[in-house]
């Protein structure tokens, strides 16, 4: 039988050793390597994967901030059929130990900067049997990365079984309506597709050099990193983001492409004038924002600082990929537009009897197309409301101009972005309801000049109860990452509901959108 050639996500990490086998794949803190550098590595940390006994289907959790260690695991993943499952650097104990369990990861990679959360976790994890810390921790593990991989062999790994693109490559966590993050499950073919897609749909092509700002853990940052590698361009990463860092990057990598979330542009130009206007950013050609809309003043702020690069702002998730992109030409003519579908891509908004809507009604937005995720892990409620056959629903509401153009009107539910990160006010509730004082609470996100938005508490305390806003926002320390920790806390008598019990949000958030002072956020 004639063997058809899979989407078998390394593939052209693989190639590129062969193809620019000379040429930078990764530079990251002085150390640089080329592509079959790059690609020897990762076939060592492959074999030493598999020496651990991963087979393919097996699950490699890793914990880590951007580095080349990071690209490295993804992609020794893909080559043993292993599952790679990215976990919020910002994470604390009860949210590694929920994505550890839930993803049934047997291998877990960590900085050893987290140590003490790893700690924490060490001794209730239910599936977890291997601790891999990059730099030492003797107390946690005796397998560091760099000692562990470098006695491998670097010939090409082999998985112990045939590999196929629609094999799961990734699970990508997002928010749950239970409050704890649920996985999204891709496939090689779709991440291969994103990478394929991505590169067209932003111009990224193999004259260029990628710039890593954003976190590689969330989909965003990962999935505007891949083109590069898969067009052969060297990718500069920094570890964690800084506005003067980007600008020092740009300036002496001469940096092409990049990811940047509002906020991170926001800190960009709130730099002293002298100091943006000392560095050189002429090299940048394409710039990508994702995460939050841009604001008038700030994107008119990129088109004239970044004068030589085309902007492109577009609407997706961790399920998919993109949804809709908004071009550079229209950058100025569409504001508030979140663009048209993108390549691969097919857009509908519906209405609550699921008929498509008119232009200019509001609707929930409904995507199809190459990228989409196959399910939630061990999720079949969350995979059955977010699935209409082919389609699947992001629980965002939005409407459509007469020419086709798309706008959001509302984010998905409840959700809170601060600073470019979902934040989902259930998790925080569950946590404030183990308080033996709250009856009832509801967080919701408030207007914020600098974040987009931040988390609010509104509590209901039980009958003869008091309680000031520190025994509030001191319950969480230890339970919540700091960013998803109320920026305030108000105490009320009730909360609206409706006829079916459900909290109306949506009248809070216009309440108390101008209530508390910017010295409150």
């Amino acid at each position: 039988m004639y063997n058809v050639q899979q989407m078998i996500f390394s593939d052209p990490v693989k190639l590129n050793a062969t193809r620019y086998s000379e040429k930078k794949a990764v530079t990251f803190k002085g150390k640089s390597f080329t592509y079959r550098e790059f690609n020897n590595r990762i076939n060592q940390l492959g074999h030493a994967l598999q020496d651990l006994g991963i087979k393919k289907g097996d699950k490699v959790a890793f914990m880590l901030f951007n580095c080349n260690q990071l690209m490295e695991a993804i992609f020794a993943c893909s080559k043993i059929g292993a599952v790679f499952v990215p976990i919020n650097s910002r994470f604390i104990e009860r949210e590694i130990k929920h994505v550890l369990d839930d993803s049934n990861a047997i291998a877990f990679i960590f900085d050893v900067r987290f140590a003490s959360e790893v700690a924490k976790v060490k001794t209730t994890m239910h599936t977890t049997k291997h601790l891999i810390s990059l730099g030492e921790a003797k107390e946690l593990t005796p397998i560091e990365y760099e000692n562990w991989i470098k006695t491998n062999p670097i010939a090409e790994p082999f998985p112990n079984e045939h590999l196929n693109e629609h094999d799961t490559i990734c699970f990508l966590y997002t928010g749950g309506t239970t409050g704890l993050p649920k996985g999204a499950v891709r496939s090689h073919r779709s991440l291969y597709l994103v990478a394929l897609l991505f590169s067209i749909e932003f111009n990224i092509n193999r004259q260029g050099k990628g710039l890593v700002a954003g976190p590689l853990y969330g989909a965003a940052a990962l999935s505007i990193s891949l083109p590069n590698f898969f067009v052969g361009n060297t990718v500069h990463i920094l570890e964690k983001f800084h506005p003067l860092e980007v600008l020092k990057a740009i300036e002496e990598e001469k940096t092409t492409t990049a990811f940047l979330a509002p906020p991170m542009f926001e800190a960009i130009f709130a730099l002293p004038k002298d100091m943006q206007n000392q560095y050189d950013v002429s090299s940048m050609k394409t710039l990508v924002s994702v995460g939050a809309p841009l604001q008038k003043s700030t994107k008119e702020k990129i088109l004239t600082y970044f004068k030589d690069a085309d902007l492109n702002e577009f609407y997706g998730a961790s399920e998919h990929g993109g949804s809709t992109n908004l071009f550079p030409e229209y950058q100025r003519d569409k504001t508030s537009s979140v663009g048209l579908p993108m390549l691969g891509m097919e857009v509908k908004l519906l209405n609550d009897l699921g008929e498509e809507i008119i232009p200019g009604e509001v609707g929930e937005f409904f995507v199809k197309g190459l990228t989409l995720c196959d399910e939630y892990y061990r999720n079949p409620k969350a995979t059955a409301h977010a699935f209409k056959g082919e389609w699947l629903g992001l629980g965002d509401m939005g409407k459509r101009d007469e020419e086709g153009f798309y706008y959001i009107v509302d984010r998905k539910q409840d959700m809170i972005l601060s600073g470019a990160i979902n934040v989902y006010p259930a998790e925080i509730e569950s946590v404030l309801f183990e308080h033996p004082k709250v009856a009832e609470v509801a967080v919701i996100g408030i207007p914020h000049e600098k974040w987009g938005e931040t988390p609010v508490a509104l509590v209901v305390l039980r009958d003869g109860e008091t309680a000031n806003e520190k025994d509030i926002l001191d319950f969480c320390q230890g339970k919540l990452a700091k960013y998803k920790i109320p920026h305030a806390v108000d105490f009320v008598t009730e909360l609206p509901r409706s006829l079916q019990g459900k909290v109306l949000k949506y009248q809070l958030r216009e309440k108390y959108a101008n209530t508390f002072s910017k010295e409150n956020h």
